[in-house]
């Protein structure tokens, strides 16, 4: 069997939408990136705090530290990948090795050998953490890239990112839930399930198995539609630099990296002090119950998806965006006022909080599928400015604003709870002195942040009839080099 032809550009000359078996293939290809963030923040510093006896600190410094170079990575990575001219095509070169890697590095993360000294553990934990993260950036980078380049229709594209959103959604249902299923059932004789060391080594080999495979067959899937980089295009620190303050003048990705950075960082903010909302405002306490708010928010956003897809063939990309923002900023108002001591559904109501978190996950889901179809028409602008295919530079920085978004929220949360007491101890059923603020702190801020952001994205330009009109301008320009 011969090997697929590789494309020196992407197809812009080809009719019709992508075919729905690939478009699931490359779905599945999802599956590693949220797995791993899923479990890498659920169990990473529970493990190596709770169970293998590390200080909190050097466990957050650790994280931190891989953090900071999967942020500085990942564009990077897309940069040369936007360049690469290996047989296996451009994306696919990186996405080979970071599929089969991924896998063995968690499972290592989740293994430390037993005996170790403290130097060692952090080392170990510092180590494994690089490794997983700088493995997942040379995988997730490059395949999200590949996302933008598989079809020039304006609407496909973000059928593409819905189909993968869906499989993203899924991954992180089957890693929140059988993670605690499978590896930590419940106890019969009164010990925590959680602190037992031999459960974490087969989480890893299980889902690292899984993340591994998952991204095979998103390599496998999408193999027959790998393209070449640039011929003769530099790769150097300078040229990397000079590529990305050339993405961040083009306005367009300029307006939409800001407002997709202050809405990822109203997501995070919220999400963050959920706990303390839960407890001490709406005084929902039981872990059944806060288990199903938050797969009511998942349900909700797999219905989303499917709603923003059949939705987008008849609104533009930007008017679905500002929709969602707004929306999502109504229902973080209505928590805030709507539920509480003294506002009219109280405490103690479950019902509010699980029907808002449906309604809530259907529009929050537009900004996995919406922003990521933005990125690949801001690409073809880009082309037809500069000559080049970018995916990958631009989903890199997309990424990079995402964790300095994480991060400027964890700090804003504990600065506000800080900030309006939330330090001072309180008892097992005496609520802290931040507790009348956490309205305004978990619901008001984040909405403000929200309708920020959808300011920010109004100087985005690109809608239908503009692409259209790119991409029939770039198909010109390439007939016309074949013709030469």
């Amino acid at each position: 069997m011969s090997a697929p032809a590789i494309s020196k550009f992407p197809p812009l000359l080809a009719a019709g939408a992508l075919p729905l078996r690939t478009k699931i293939l490359y779905g599945v290809g999802d599956v590693p990136v949220t797995v791993l963030m899923i479990l890498f923040g659920l169990f990473t510093l529970f493990f190596y705090n709770s169970v293998m006896g590390l200080p909190a600190t050097l466990v957050g410094i650790a994280i931190s530290c891989s953090l900071g170079i999967d942020a500085v990575l990942d564009p990077y990575i897309g940069y040369l990948s936007d360049r690469s001219q290996h047989r296996l095509g451009r994306r696919h070169v990186f996405m080979w090795p970071g599929a089969v890697a991924v896998g063995p590095c968690f499972y290592l993360l989740f293994s430390p050998p037993h005996g170790l000294s403290q130097a060692s553990l952090f080392l170990w934990l510092l180590v494994c953490c690089i490794a997983v993260r700088a493995t997942s950036a040379v995988y997730r980078i490059p395949y999200l890239s590949l996302g933008a380049e598989l079809s020039q229709d304006y609407d496909d594209r973000t059928s593409i990112m819905a189909i993968r959103t869906i499989f993203g959604l899924m991954g992180t249902l089957v890693a929140a839930g059988l993670s605690f299923l499978l590896f930590f059932p419940a106890s019969v004789n009164g010990s925590d399930p959680k602190l037992n060391y031999a459960s974490y080594p087969r989480l890893g080999l299980a889902f690292g198995a899984l993340m591994s495979a998952s991204g095979l067959i998103g390599f496998f899937g999408t193999l027959s539609y790998r393209t070449l980089g640039t011929v003769g295009s530099a790769r150097s620190v300078k040229a990397f630099f000079s590529g990305f303050w050339s993405s961040m003048r083009n306005p367009a990705f300029r307006s939409l990296w800001c407002s997709v950075t202050l809405f990822f960082m109203a997501v995070v903010l919220n999400a963050s002090l959920a706990i303390h909302y839960f407890t001490w405002y709406a005084r929902i306490q039981g872990g059944g119950v806060l288990s199903a708010i938050q797969t009511c928010f998942y349900v909700g956003a797999l219905a989303g998806v499917v709603f923003w897809m059949a939705l987008a063939k008849r609104t533009e990309k930007r008017t679905l965006y500002i929709m969602a923002g707004l929306a999502c900023a109504a229902l973080l108002c209505g928590a805030a006022t709507l539920i509480g001591s003294g506002h009219i559904f109280g405490t103690g109501n479950a019902f509010p909080l699980l029907l808002g978190h449906i309604v809530g996950g259907i529009f929050a889901s537009a900004v996995w599928v919406v922003p990521a179809s933005m990125v690949a028409d801001v690409t073809d602008f880009d082309e037809l400015t500069t000559g080049l295919r970018r995916e990958g530079i631009y989903f890199g920085i997309l990424n990079l604003g995402e964790k300095i978004a994480a991060g400027g929220a964890l700090f804003l949360a504990g600065a506000l709870l800080s900030l309006f007491g939330g330090s001072a101890p309180a008892g097992a059923h005496q609520a802290p002195a931040i507790a009348s603020h956490l309205g305004l702190l978990y619901g008001i801020v984040p909405a403000v942040l929200l309708v920020i952001a959808v300011g920010l994205i109004l100087p985005y330009r690109l809608d239908r009839k503009m692409v259209n009109g790119i991409q029939s301008q770039l198909a010109a320009r390439q007939e016309s080099e074949s013709d030469a």
